[in-house]
């Protein structure tokens, strides 16, 4: 395909761009992105020809990015460069931007390969100009539906954008994912065969209750979480795929994840059952692309949780942990993961309803609070912040926490100081906004992080001095 004037001057304003923004202290990815697709729409289309070793895709409702961070530290460790929306800007402009940055003046790539996060309704544009040798889907749930529509417009949508030269790497238990199977011919699933939480009834609510394909009602084996877990259809016999890499022997000690695939054992250090599968995604797909599997093993050992996910913080009160909250499933998760640390916990939880975060917050009625009210006892205090703060401490009340442990602070930094005032030893502490709240909150933890990372050095400074 013929570059045009309008690549390279898109090109070359995106670059000028970037070096501005990196230059004045800013990450600078959507800007460049945007002002190029302003002057050339189809720039990811020339930008995306250079990756002779391929493109790999990431997208689904939950586990995105840390998905692609995982797999990312598992090619670094095998020795390979490559392309990446690290900073998770993952909508066209973002991933215009990161492929700007990641191009030579010339319009050459720095790498051949690329790793790039994709939100799924931006999948169709994106695919419309890229096609990706490898794709990674993670799972469907409800998840901003001002912004998405209905789940099942967004299935379809992906499902119909994704080649049949592509590579899927599916989970082969969520219904919804494993149903690309029957219509594509290029798959290599992945899945758990069971976990200390999977149960054999399930209570919690389920995106996809009858089968894709004939619409009967699902049957279970297993219930993982959601709608995740090993399932039939008497109607038509639609189930759960056989997965080619499988998950066994789960458990989750001192804050790692274990797991045997095959004869390996892997390890990883994120929290929450749930985060298994981005692990199997990434493990897979590391595999896909060649990578052996004692690399596989050094990268997932050695992974570090990127911003907001299942990320802990040393702080002077004790360790926090922040992660990042958008959907029901998603913070039902977390709320398992709390629950199953059999420590008093103290919670911070900010509720934002800014066009990043959808204006719709009644999903919050469909998480599962009250099995935080059935533990009533171990709850010190929730603290609750953000826009719609009111909002989240009716919830609470409503799932049976008492109200003189529920306490509303609009302001970030009192929030933060009321959730570890009078904080014992033995308990766990827990923040979890959304995402226009997640990196305000990283930010003064990283702050009082650091000051505290300065006064270990000084007191080890002076104890050397004293003892000389």
């Amino acid at each position: 395909m013929k570059r045009t004037w309008r690549f390279w001057v898109a090109l070359w304003v995106g670059k000028l761009i970037t070096v501005g923004l990196q230059v004045s202290g800013k990450k600078g990815t959507t800007l460049p992105g945007k002002i190029a697709q302003w002057i050339d729409p189809e720039i990811m289309k020339h930008l995306g020809m250079s990756y002779t070793e391929g493109i790999v895709m990431v997208t689904g409702t939950n586990g995105k990015t840390t998905t692609a961070n995982l797999l990312a530290s598992i090619l670094r460790k095998a020795g390979k460069s490559f392309a990446f929306n690290q900073a998770g800007a993952n909508l066209v402009t973002g991933i215009s931007g990161a492929l700007i940055q990641n191009t030579h003046w010339s319009g050459s790539s720095r790498t051949r390969l690329a790793l790039l996060e994709v939100d799924e309704a931006t999948v169709p544009k994106f695919c419309e100009q890229v096609t990706p040798s490898l794709a990674i889907v993670t799972n469907f749930f409800r998840d901003q539906l001002d912004r998405y529509g209905e789940l099942d417009t967004t299935v379809r949508m992906v499902r119909k954008s994704l080649s049949q030269e592509t590579m899927l790497i599916l989970n082969a238990d969520d219904p919804l994912v494993a149903q690309f199977g029957s219509t594509h011919s290029r798959t290599c699933f992945y899945g758990v065969e069971s976990t200390p939480d999977s149960r054999d009834e399930s209570y919690e609510t389920r995106e996809a209750k009858f089968c894709p394909a004939c619409g009967n009602e699902l049957d279970y084996k297993l219930f993982h979480y959601g709608q995740l877990g090993i399932f039939y259809c008497n109607g038509c016999g639609f189930h759960r795929p056989e997965p080619e890499v499988l998950a066994q022997n789960v458990l989750s000690e001192e804050g790692l994840l274990r797991f045997h695939v095959g004869r390996t054992t892997f390890s990883t250090a994120i929290q929450g059952y749930y985060n298994l599968y981005n692990a199997l995604a990434a493990l897979t797909a590391a595999r896909q692309l060649g990578v052996d599997d004692h690399l596989i093993e050094k990268g997932l050992s050695e992974f570090v949780p990127q911003a907001g996910r299942m990320e802990r913080f040393c702080l002077s009160e004790g360790d926090a942990t922040l992660t990042l909250v958008k959907n029901p499933t998603g913070f039902n998760q977390v709320i398992q993961t709390m629950l199953s640390s059999d420590k008093p916990l103290r919670i911070l939880i900010g509720i934002n309803d800014l066009a990043a975060d959808g204006r719709d917050i009644s999903w919050l009625w469909d998480v599962n609070f009250e099995r935080l009210g059935a533990h009533a006892e171990r709850i010190q205090q929730v603290v609750c912040s953000g826009l719609r703060a009111e909002d989240m401490a009716l919830r609470l009340k409503y799932a049976g926490i008492p109200e003189e442990k529920i306490l509303i602070e609009h302001t970030l930094i009192a929030a933060l100081n009321l959730l570890q005032s009078d904080r014992q030893g033995s308990e766990a502490a827990f923040i979890l906004p959304t995402y226009t709240l997640l990196f305000p909150l990283r930010d003064i933890l990283e702050e009082r992080k650091k000051v505290i990372g300065s006064a270990s050095v000084k007191d080890n400074t002076r104890r050397e001095e004293a003892s000389t």
